[in-house]
């Protein structure tokens, strides 16, 4: 203070320049960033904080050693379209587009413990379904691995998504890319903060008596609730891309069973490419009218028909049945991948029963000094009524399973000049030597050829089909949605002194009573009430039928 005074009183000035203070070394480590240590990294690039949020060309192009710009990451997170899907035996690939590149993302499966050998009762194995479609969004979650010198993601989670959420995903990684990505300071982990506790909600006191739409509730109600935006939901009865079964000429041995043939039988039912319709002013009016009194050829039972009057207000639905061709016995036995595959069962049953001969004959050989039996050697018309037999066990198994039913529509025709119409059957199998994500021919020249050969082997031992063969369709909710409509209008119209013993007056009748009805018709004898539920929940889509509640259903006129 006595330097200042002076200073002041002479005015002169302090030419000389002030010495620097030391800066103490506390201070300047707590302003520098020290770069975390390997093991530091490693453990945190373990957590779950590491999953970084990227465009599908930033997982293309990450380096070899895992760090992708100026922040490491263990794993990768994308979302975006999938343009293609390739169905195998322990795991689903996705290639996913999101507009920057295309990347192929594997999901592989927990897999089911395997049966034993000698165990040929149990059916075999299915494969993975994929959780979502051709042309939907997903996020997938994975690490990004070199592969065949490209570059894939080994996917932990895979999860149907909307556009919205793709739309934030794009904005999420750009701003990453401005703020994070391209940093040239050196990378300090995050400190993780601790989830702050919600407190426990309290009810606002209010009136005890106050109208509900008054417009002070209204107000309130308006500004305290945020708009929340909610993505269209898909309908699970939508036509969606079938699953990929392994082509019957790729089958090994021990696959060759006939309860995977009868497998191979539904799939290719449930799943087979319509053919070309007849005209569309077709009415659905003749469909379960009764076109004849007939016998079942193979379950051997005389089927009741009931006469189906169609309502002219019945909605018109997604695939209509009047477009729907039944399949017919003689139709499945020219199908070129099932004859292959039931001529294969039957050679490996042959074998099978052959070395099982051979077994008992050394056996009994030693013990007896009888004659041997000769037997007689699988010849082709031998092969040709063991596979006949094959295919009508088969029908017979989905029948009584409630997997199909008779059918009085119109039925598919299998002639030389529609045959190439099966080409497009190729949607059903898969060749892992040749996978595309398109739907075009999964088969090599050899394999077609071999194919054509079995058809021609086929014809010429088939014999011309009857006109009054009976055809079978699957129990889709297409299906039974008409006879279901019609059952809940009889239902309803029962007499007054039935209804007077109900016990409840709600009316509308219940999943059990349905299945009573239909069931006196033999056509529908084998159904089971979850092709009860899965209609129901069709035709409520369809606003052909609702649920007044405690489970009863009602037609919609």
């Amino acid at each position: 203070m006595t330097t200042l005074k002076s200073l002041h009183r002479s005015g002169s000035v302090l030419l000389s320049p002030q010495k620097r203070r030391r800066i103490s070394g506390q201070g300047n480590s707590s302003q520098a960033k020290t770069p975390p240590s390997s093991k530091q990294v490693w453990e945190w690039i373990l957590t779950s904080a590491t999953v970084v949020k990227c465009y599908v060309r930033d997982a293309i192009a990450m380096s070899q050693d895992e760090e992708g710009w100026s922040f490491p990451e263990a794993s990768a997170e994308i979302v975006g379209i999938v343009v293609g899907i390739q169905a195998y035996e322990k795991k689903i690939i996705y290639s996913v587009d999101d507009g920057t590149s295309v990347i192929d993302c594997t999901h592989a499966f927990q897999q089911p413990k395997k049966r034993l050998e000698g165990d040929k009762s149990s059916l075999p194995i299915e494969p993975p379904k994929p959780i979502a479609r051709i042309g939907g969004v997903v996020d997938v979650v994975g690490r990004v691995r070199p592969q065949h010198g490209i570059r894939v993601i080994v996917a932990d989670a895979v999860v149907p998504s909307s556009f919205e959420r793709q739309l934030n995903h794009w904005k999420s990684v750009r701003n990453l890319h401005k703020t994070c990505y391209s940093c040239t300071e050196p990378f300090v982990i995050p400190v993780a903060s601790i989830p702050s506790v919600p407190e426990t909600p309290r009810k606002v006191p209010g009136p005890a008596k106050e109208d509900c739409t008054s417009p002070s509730v209204a107000s309130q109600t308006t500004t305290a609730t945020s708009p929340v935006a909610i993505s269209p939901v898909k309908s699970k009865f939508e036509p969606q891309s079938p699953t990929k079964l392994r082509h019957p000429s790729r089958l090994r041995s021990y696959n060759l069973t006939d309860a995977a043939f009868r497998l191979y039988i539904k799939h290719y039912i449930n799943n087979a490419p319509q053919g070309p319709t007849a005209s569309d002013s077709d009415s659905d009016d003749n469909i379960y009218m009764p076109i004849r009194q007939y016998t079942s050829h193979i379950l051997d039972t005389t089927i009741c028909k009931q006469d189906y009057k169609i309502l002219t207000s019945t909605p018109k639905t997604r695939s209509s049945a009047s477009t729907s061709e039944g399949f017919t016995l003689s139709y499945l036995r020219r199908v070129p991948e099932l004859s292959l595959m039931a001529k294969r069962v039957v050679k490996q049953r042959a074998r099978e029963e052959k070395k099982l001969r051979e077994t008992t004959s050394q056996s009994t050989s030693k013990s007896s000094s009888k004659r041997p039996v000769k037997h007689v050697k699988l010849d082709r018309a031998g092969l040709a009524s063991k596979k006949k037999r094959l295919f009508q066990w088969a029908i017979c198994e989905l029948l009584r399973d409630g997997s199909i039913v008779l059918w009085d529509g119109p039925k598919r025709s299998y002639s030389g000049e529609t045959s190439r119409v099966h080409g497009d059957a190729s949607v059903l199998w898969k060749d892992s030597s040749t996978m595309t994500a398109t739907n075009e021919s999964l088969f090599s020249s050899t394999d077609i050829s071999k194919l054509s050969s079995v058809a021609d082997e086929s014809e010429s031992e088939l014999s011309e089909p009857d006109p009054e063969e009976e055809a079978y369709m699957p129990t889709k909710p297409e299906i039974l949605a008409a006879p279901i409509k019609n059952a809940l209008v009889e239902l309803a119209l029962v007499p007054k002194r039935q209804m007077a013993r109900r016990t409840e007056l709600m009316g509308g009748s219940s999943k059990e009573e349905i299945l009573g009805h239909l069931r006196r018709d033999d056509r529908w004898h084998f159904i089971g009430e979850w092709n009860i539920t899965e209609t129901l929940e069709y035709m409520d889509e369809e606003h052909m039928a609702w649920c007044i509640g405690n489970d009863k259903w009602i037609a919609t006129q």
